[in-house]
């Protein structure tokens, strides 16, 4: 049975599934960033590529990848598209009462202040991200209206492997 597959997420970055961990995750199985969006449109030499991610899939015989994820790409010859972002698991994860508290106060001090970006260390240090800056709608990860394309937050939103913190407010 094959172990390993991958996808792409909402941003546009290629991960890397471990089919044997993380079901229960946003991203079910997902472990890796192997290729940024940015990566994967201008490449370096060493980037791997979706034709490369596909062509890994493909390589194992079809009777190993029948019932798991894997399975959509041998049969379309393209991976599924998540509609999260990858958010690498914690090794050490806050509880929610924290992480809510953190990001309370994240919203309390003014957008230049120091402790801003020690607050985004603490809950990146417990898994929790910032959800980047993603320019169409994603009901996901977004509120707001629906119609018009995302070019900035007006709130931030906080994702972990697990959870979405909060969603992103949108203008």
């Amino acid at each position: 049975m094959i172990t390993f597959s991958y996808c792409i997420d909402a941003a546009g970055n290629l991960i890397k599934l471990d089919l044997s961990v993380n079901a229960d995750a946003l991203i079910p199985h997902a472990v890796e960033l192997v290729s940024t969006a940015s990566e994967l449109a201008q490449p370096f030499p060493w980037t791997k590529s979706v034709v490369d991610a596909v062509k890994e899939v493909l390589f194992v015989p079809h009777r190993l990848v029948v019932g798991t994820p894997a399975q959509h790409v041998h049969e379309t010859r393209s991976l599924t598209h998540s509609a999260y972002v990858f958010v690498a698991p914690a090794n050490d994860p806050a509880s929610d009462e924290q992480v809510v508290e953190l990001i309370d106060l994240y919203d309390e001090i003014p957008e230049d202040h120091a402790s801003r970006g020690e607050i985004v260390q603490a809950l990146s240090a417990a898994g929790i991200e910032l959800i980047p800056l993603i320019s169409v709608f994603n009901a996901a990860l977004h509120v707001g209206d629906p119609t018009s394309s995302v070019v900035s937050y007006i709130k931030p939103g906080w994702i972990s492997h697990r959870k979405v913190f909060r969603k992103a407010h949108v203008a």
